[in-house]
């Protein structure tokens, strides 16, 4: 496998990475994203990350691992009648018991493998939702 050589800029101090290490770093940070156990999503987003760095086009590798590839499938739809029932039909975050969502606590395309695991989804209501979501905040609240 050919890797570029990255340049990391960490507190304005610039790190070239040998390739071994560069391996070694890759390896645990699939491991990471791929692992059901894990569920931080700062560990699971500082993995992507990373691989976004060390390996341009890793998607491909960790899609493989995913249960579900698209927010219709069924599976993804259960999931989410699963959290809000869990959490009483009503926004953890306000109270709130109107236009519920299911937010997934690890992003869905940091964590391709807890797509549906319960423990990775909160309900939000659209209003919480869309600050947990600044960037498409308009979309969450059309």
């Amino acid at each position: 496998m050919i890797y570029k050589k990255p340049k990391f800029l960490i507190w304005n101090k610039k790190f070239d990475i040998p390739k071994e290490k560069q391996t070694e770093m890759i390896i645990d940070a699939i491991a990471v994203i791929i692992s059901k156990d894990i569920l931080c999503p700062l560990r699971k987003r500082a993995a992507n990350l990373l691989l976004k760095a060390l390996l341009p086009g890793y998607t491909e590798i960790i899609e493989d691992c995913a249960v579900v590839v698209n927010r219709n499938d069924p599976l993804v739809i259960k999931w989410a009648k699963e959290v809000k029932k869990r959490d009483g039909y009503k926004c953890v975050k306000c109270g709130s018991t109107k236009k519920l969502h299911a937010h997934h606590i690890s992003q869905w395309s940091d964590d391709p493998v807890n797509r549906i695991n319960i423990d990775n989804g909160v309900t939000l209501c659209s209003e919480c939702h869309a600050k947990e979501h600044e960037d498409i905040a308009h979309l969450i609240l059309s």
